[in-house]
């Protein structure tokens, strides 16, 4: 009888660790609503978010600000579906977004910003202008085009950040128009 109880309290620990695993490090990390390569989660900052959400953004590190400060919206691939490679350059083009400010960071694949020495880690608003706008995102740096360094980045991500954003961010998030990612080429070892 003790050992039947004891080992279903370590089944209970182990199920419990591993479904606490998945939703931290998991695929479901992101959730919520997908437009095209970019994801959001209507409850990272959001009062009513639960346990497993605040486990999100803390490993994350996204330190999230109130949803009608700040809206996240997160691509790990491409525009055709294809894991976004340091190896690899893309051209990120986007217009006018529905909001007062925003920013583009890339995060290496350990989420932190990538140790390259090449301080090219974020673009604004204030960098690109607020219509037809395109930036490269690349190991080297293009000839007069603004850049996001992928170099020493792994399998990176780019966060979109929409500071007061407009209603229909928070109200129709998937109606939104947000930028293209297209793969140009790749570099050794893709």
């Amino acid at each position: 009888m003790i050992w039947r109880s004891l080992l279903l309290v370590l089944a209970g620990l182990a199920a419990g660790a591993a479904l606490a695993v998945f939703l931290v490090f998991g695929l479901l990390e992101i959730g919520g609503t997908r437009v095209g390569p970019w994801a959001t989660n209507p409850l990272i900052g959001a009062s009513d978010a639960g346990p497993a959400t605040r486990a999100i953004v803390a490993r994350r590190g996204l330190l999230a600000l109130n949803r009608s400060e700040a809206v996240y919206f997160m691509a790990f691939e491409d525009s055709d579906g294809r894991t976004l490679r340091e190896t690899c350059e893309y051209r990120v083009s986007g217009g006018a977004l529905p909001t007062r400010w925003w920013s583009l960071t890339l995060y290496g694949e350990d989420n932190f910003l990538p140790v390259n020495g090449d301080e090219a880690h974020a673009l604004t608003r204030t960098d690109l202008g607020e219509t037809d706008w395109t930036f490269i995102a690349g190991p080297q740096r293009p000839d007069g085009a603004p850049w996001l360094s992928t170099r020493r980045s792994g399998a990176f991500s780019i966060t979109l950040r929409l500071y007061h954003p407009d209603p229909v961010v928070l109200e129709a998030p998937e109606t939104l128009d947000l930028p293209e990612i297209e793969r140009l080429g790749c570099g050794e070892a893709s």
